[in-house]
């Protein structure tokens, strides 16, 4: 059984890692939400938002280097990280709250 501070840590850097490297897409989704982007015409529109995706993914690099890919992850992976690593407490808690009063011994994890 895993300490409640060992689940928060787990859920925090398992979700720290996903936001940190799923989070230049996220930024390039935003944009291309938000139409701040010139829209390719012609071709099919996978193709297009294939080559919007690349334009604006390279652009960014060109403008800011590497680490603008990241530009403001530190305010996302506040906002993220936490509130990940608060669900995943909070679900522990519950399961094991809800199977004490069953009264059904919660299933051990294989390692």
């Amino acid at each position: 059984m895993l300490l409640s501070l060992e689940v928060f840590l787990i859920g925090a850097i398992a979700k720290a890692v996903a936001t940190t490297v799923t989070y230049p897409l996220q930024t390039v989704q935003s944009i291309l939400r938000f139409g701040q982007h010139t829209q390719h015409t012609g071709g099919s529109p996978l193709v297009n938002s294939l080559r919007s995706v690349m334009h604006l993914l390279i652009n960014r690099v060109r403008k800011y280097g590497m680490l603008g890919l990241f530009k403001g992850l530190e305010a996302k992976l506040l906002q993220t990280v936490l509130t990940a690593a608060l669900m995943f407490l909070l679900y522990e808690k519950i399961a094991s709250s809800t199977f004490r009063v069953m009264g059904v011994k919660r299933p051990a994890s294989s390692h």
